[in-house]
């Protein structure tokens, strides 16, 4: 049972590695257009004016500035940049995207965090205080 296990492990091994040698995401060089367009959605991301909106299910994102007028759609592969005037599809790296996707989210958790601790700071109400007024209300 054990030398079965060895065995296995050992060409598993050999077989990470045959992979490895063979990926060369490492040596991926991002064009213009893609470091433009991630540089274009770090800054609206952190820009307090912009809405940030994740959708569960298709695992799009979304973020929205009124202020510049932008409309951005981070997908896995593709990042879609939508103006009045324009509208642009760039063709995102994996690595891209996850590094995008981290930012994304990160910021997302921040104002989450935020909002959260707004909420919980401005209880004014016990819980008794919020029954009485539905039970009130219901008169």
């Amino acid at each position: 049972m054990e030398i079965n296990h060895n065995f296995k492990r050992f060409f598993q091994k050999i077989a990470l590695k045959m992979i490895r040698i063979g990926n060369h995401n490492n040596d991926y060089k991002r064009s213009d257009y893609e470091k433009e367009s991630l540089s274009i959605c770090k800054n609206l991301i952190h820009k307090d004016s912009s809405k940030l909106l994740i959708s569960p299910i298709s695992k799009k994102r979304y973020i929205k500035n009124d202020d510049k007028k932008i409309f951005i759609i981070i997908e896995t592969r593709l990042l879609t940049i939508v103006n009045h005037n324009y509208s642009y599809n760039i063709e995102l790296h994996p690595k891209s995207y996850d590094i995008l996707s981290l930012i994304f989210d990160n910021e997302v958790e921040k104002r989450r965090q935020i909002m959260e601790n707004e909420i919980t700071s401005n209880v004014k109400h016990s819980l008794t205080n919020i029954y009485n007024n539905i039970v009130n209300e219901n008169i």
